[in-house]
Formats: C-alpha cells, structure tokens, sequence
C-alpha cells in the first residue's frame, strides 16, 4: 500500500451519505470530494486557538479542533468542538449555538442507529470524561436541533464510562462498550429501545474496547487495554470468543473500509495507579503496547488481518497525546484510506491517504 499526505494540521471528521469527506482545519470545516474542495464553513474558535493553533505541539497540548462529527444526512452534520455539540448545515453554511454535554463530558465516538427494532432511528452518544468516582453515566439520543435527550443511565458504581455503542442488525440489537478497570471494562447488550440493558461479559481486559462491528458470525473487536496483550477477537453468540489477530497495543481508533475492518494500535501509558502528573509528563509505555510505533491493521473475518501501515510515536510525553491513528467516522467505500496520525514523528496532524495496491 502507498501513503500519501494530503494537508497540514487537518482532522478528517466523517463521511457523508454521498460518500463526500469532512475535515477540520483551523477554523473551518470543508467538505472534501474527490480530492477537491466543494464548500468551506468558517466556525468560531477560541483566541486560545486563533493564537496558537497554527502550531503542532500548542494545537494537541490544549486539543484545538474538532472532536468527532457524524452526518445526519447530505447537508448536514453533528461535529463535537469542546463541550458542545453543534450542528452544521453544509448548504446555508451557519453552525447552530450546540447543546452543552457536561463539565469535562463528550462523546468519544457518536453512533448512528437504523433498523433496530424497538429503537428511535437516529444518533446516539454515551457519555466519556475521567470519571475516577464511577459516577451515573448516560446515553443521549438526537430528538432534534441541538435537542438531545437521556435514553438511559449507568447507576453509581457501575461503569467509569462508554466508549462506543455498535447497532447489530443480525441480533437487532445495541452493543454498549464501557471501561475501563473492574467491572466497568465490559460488553453491554441492549435491546427494545433500552428497555432490556444486559451485562454480557465484564471484569477482564479482554472485554475492554472501543471499536467493534456486528457480522453474521458476531462482533468482532479489538481490546484497548494498555497493560495487557491486545488482539482482535470475535465474540460469538455463545459467549465464546476467538482470537483473529494480535496487535501492537491497545485499539481507540478504527473504522469500516469497503468490506474490510480497519483497527489501529496506540502508543500511551499503563494508565493504572498513576498520578496525573506522571501520566501526563511520562513517556513510559505501558506493558501491553509492545514497541513505539502505531499500526494499522485491515482484514474480515474470512480472509484474516495484516498490518499494512506503522509510523514511530515521537518523544514527546503524553501530555502531547497519546501515538493514534485517527479515521472519519462512516463508512469509506473509496479506494482510499483517509487517517490522522497523532503525536508521530513522520507525518503529526496530517490528513493522510493509503492506496490499495491489489
């Protein structure tokens, strides 16, 4: 496969119905087909960032930028900035005041659901902040412009947060992904519109992850887990589990390709019984990430995985970031792979494009 960069300091955000990409960059958010630019949107950002955001190192101390974004059709799109989540009309160009998530709350990932029997078709987020105290954590789903209402709550001590919700159409079915010690690391199903919210498996890092697909035969993941070996396994319907690859370190970030499952390694910290200074200003790794470099992995069920991409995690400590591979949220039927390294030495930042070379 061949690498290409494309941009400077840009974070592809998520695919629309057309197949058209959204990125981030500085400021704006532009929709991209076909490697042409068709619209920009200006959208406010801080001083903070107008100041500094031109710069690498400034841009991912202080996360300046979009989160995560998610298409609610053709022209239009739910993107995380900070705290809030706004809605973006790509025709008339204007970005709505947002809906406010909670102190230091966001999603890590939003999920579309369609199809699933009992459920609102429509968007869905879990909540994900630090939230050492295990406190209630809620599921939001979009009723409306910036109207975004509780479907269900996590009692107190039950899980630190979500990581992903996963609608499976074979099992008509949402499978919540929570983590991150304990009992909280576990795989959640949920259905008749969170009517029924089942604690499948939990209380072991192999059940901590943050990207999965349903298929057929089950769902397949990878495990996130910096202190332990990591794979990617597919968890059947009988509760059993098989292991299809071996990773690098632990899997935040991953999306679906055409017909193929794209997961990527991290370079971070063990992240247990750490202080927050040594967490932030280390550069340990943890035991389960194996070297320095992030890998992505491309494969299904039936042909298996490979590693097809690595870059070298810089030097920085993490306060900088953890090493990733960040990718837009959808599904990419191009014949390109859109990413985002994050704190890498070669190409920080930069919207990159992998070619398959069959």
């Amino acid at each position: 496969m061949e690498s290409t960069s494309l941009l400077h300091n840009t974070t592809p955000l998520c695919f629309m119905p057309d197949n058209s990409l959204i990125y981030y960059h500085r400021g704006k958010v532009v929709l991209l087909k076909e490697n042409k630019e068709l619209n920009v949107i200006p959208v406010p950002i801080t001083k903070k960032e107008w100041l500094l955001g031109w710069n690498l190192m400034a841009t991912r101390l202080f996360r300046f930028g979009a989160r995560s974004a998610i298409a609610i059709d053709n022209n239009h799109i739910v993107i995380n900035i900070g705290n809030r989540l706004h809605e973006i009309d790509l025709i008339a160009r204007t970005m709505t005041n947002g809906w406010h998530c909670g102190n230091g709350i966001r999603p890590l990932f939003l999920s579309e659901v369609t199809g699933i029997k009992g459920f609102n078709d429509g968007i869905y987020f879990g909540q994900y902040w630090k939230n050492d105290g295990l406190n209630p954590i809620s599921i939001y789903y979009r009723k409306g412009v910036d109207d975004w209402r509780g479907v269900y709550t996590f009692p107190q001590g039950a899980i630190k947060h979500i990581h992903n919700l996963i609608p499976d159409p074979y099992r008509q079915c949402v499978w919540i992904m929570t983590g991150d010690f304990g009992e909280s690391a576990a795989l959640w199903k949920v259905t008749d519109g969170f009517n029924k919210v089942e604690h499948v498996v939990g209380g072991d890092q192999r059940w901590r992850g943050c990207v999965g697909f349903a298929i057929p035969e089950g769902l397949i993941y990878a495990t996130d887990t910096p202190f332990s070996n990591n794979h990617i396994y597919l968890f059947r319907d009988n509760g059993a589990v098989e292991t299809l690859y071996d990773i690098s370190g632990s899997c935040i970030y991953g999306c679906q390709w055409k017909d193929k499952y794209v997961f990527a390694s991290t370079v971070e910290a063990d992240g247990r019984d750490e202080t927050l200074l040594k967490l932030l200003f280390g550069w340990k790794r943890g035991v389960g990430i194996k070297d320095n470099y992030v890998r992505i992995y491309v494969g299904d069920y039936t042909n298996g995985f490979k590693e097809v991409y690595k870059e070298r995690k810089d030097t920085l400590p993490f306060i900088f970031q953890f090493g990733a591979f960040r990718f837009p949220a959808g599904k990419n039927n191009y014949n390109t792979l859109y990413f985002q390294p994050v704190a890498t030495q070669k190409n920080d930042l930069r919207l990159m494009a992998l070619s398959i070379n069959e």
